[in-house]
């Protein structure tokens, strides 16, 4: 004899605990995840960065290598001409230093650009706001 309606199971329903267990675990995970997602990003951006700043070294040997050639080319033209060697050459050296002087001064002039002034201002306003409320 077979019943005409299957015969149901009770199914039990998880506990608290064990779903409170299970939604931490699943948390866990999730964070694993990020921080493992996080790590490979950062390895990548690190290889990246290396490959740029190999770049920008090859780059700086070839423009310091022009550089050179412009200067030194601008000595035999000033020699040729009848400049002698010794004035050629400290016009040249005037020149450079003149030119480091001008990038340090530009150099200075931008320091105030990362001294965070913003951050600054604003730590000095609640500072001050802070001892108002003192007094």
């Amino acid at each position: 004899m077979t019943p005409d309606h299957p015969v149901s199971v009770p199914t039990r329903q998880p506990s608290f605990v064990a779903e409170a267990a299970a939604l931490a675990r699943d948390f866990a995970d999730l964070v694993l995840d990020h921080v493992e997602l996080a790590a490979l990003e950062a390895r990548r951006a690190a290889g990246g960065l290396a490959k740029m700043l190999s770049a920008a070294v090859v780059v700086s040997l070839l423009v310091i290598t022009a550089w050179l050639a412009l200067v030194a080319g601008g000595i035999v033209w000033a020699t040729d001409v009848g400049v002698g060697w010794p004035i050629a050459l400290a016009i040249a050296a005037l020149a450079n230093l003149l030119l480091a002087g001008i990038a340090v001064y530009w150099i200075r002039s931008q320091v105030h650009d990362f001294l965070f002034s913003a951050t600054l201002r604003q730590l000095r306003r609640t500072t001050h706001d802070a001892k108002e409320e003192v007094a």
